[in-house]
C-alpha cells in the first residue's frame, strides 16, 4: 500500500524506530543542551529517501504518469525527451505512435542503441520501441532522454521527488528509511 507522509509524520516514526521517543504519554523528556537531532534525522531520511528513489526496486517506489516535451533529433528518425527536475528516475517511455512502452535504458546503453538505429534491421519500431538515457544524466539528475522511432507526446512513468517536505513510498519500503 503507498503511503504519503508529511516530513512530521515522517520524523515521528524516525525517532520512534531510533528509540528516541518516549512511549508514555503522562510525561515529556526535555533536553536543551546537545545537538539538534530531529535536524540530524531529517537529514538522513531525505538522503534516504532519495537513494529509495533512485536505486529501489520499482514497486517500493510511487511512479507518476506525467507529459514531457519532445523535439525530433536531426539526422535520425528519434526523439529528444525534456524531463521535468523533479524527475528522479524513468521506469517507462511511450510516444504517439508506439503499440507499446519501452523500459528506458542506462546511459551506458546509448552507443549500443545508436548504433542499432543505422541497421534497417535492427533499428527500433512501433513495435519494439527503444529509449536510453543520455550519457552524463545518471544520478538523479536525469534531464534527457532518447527514444526511438519518433513520435510527437510522450508519456512517462517516473519516480518523483514531491520536495523536502512530502514522503511518498510503498509502506514496504519504510524500514529502508527507518533503519
Amino acid at each position: 500500500m503507498m503511503l504519503r507522509l508529511s516530513k512530521e509524520e515522517m520524523l515521528k516514526r524516525r525517532r520512534i524506530a531510533a528509540g528516541l521517543e518516549p512511549l508514555r504519554t503522562d510525561c515529556s523528556v526535555e533536553r536543551t543542551d546537545g545537538i539538534d537531532i530531529d535536524a540530524m534525522l531529517e537529514s538522513r531520511m531525505r538522503q534516504a529517501y532519495l537513494n529509495l528513489l533512485d536505486t529501489a526496486p520499482p514497486h517500493l517506489v510511487a511512479s507518476t504518469g506525467l507529459i514531457a516535451s519532445t523535439e525530433p533529433i536531426t539526422g535520425s528518425k528519434g526523439t529528444l525527451i525534456t524531463l521535468p527536475s523533479s524527475c528522479r528516475r524513468v521506469f517507462t517511455v511511450r510516444l504517439s505512435g508506439w503499440d507499446l512502452a519501452a523500459e528506458v535504458k542506462p546511459p551506458s546503453e546509448c552507443m549500443r542503441l545508436i548504433g542499432r538505429q543505422l541497421n534497417p534491421y535492427t533499428r527500433a519500431t512501433a513495435a519494439a520501441p527503444a529509449a536510453v538515457l543520455m550519457p552524463g544524466d545518471e544520478g538523479g539528475t536525469q534531464r534527457k532522454i532518447m527514444a526511438w522511432p519518433a513520435g510527437a507526446r510522450a508519456e512517462i512513468t517516473a519516480a518523483i521527488d514531491a520536495g523536502e517536505h512530502l514522503y511518498i513510498l510503498d509502506e514496504a519500503a519504510l524500514p529502508i528509511i527507518l533503519q
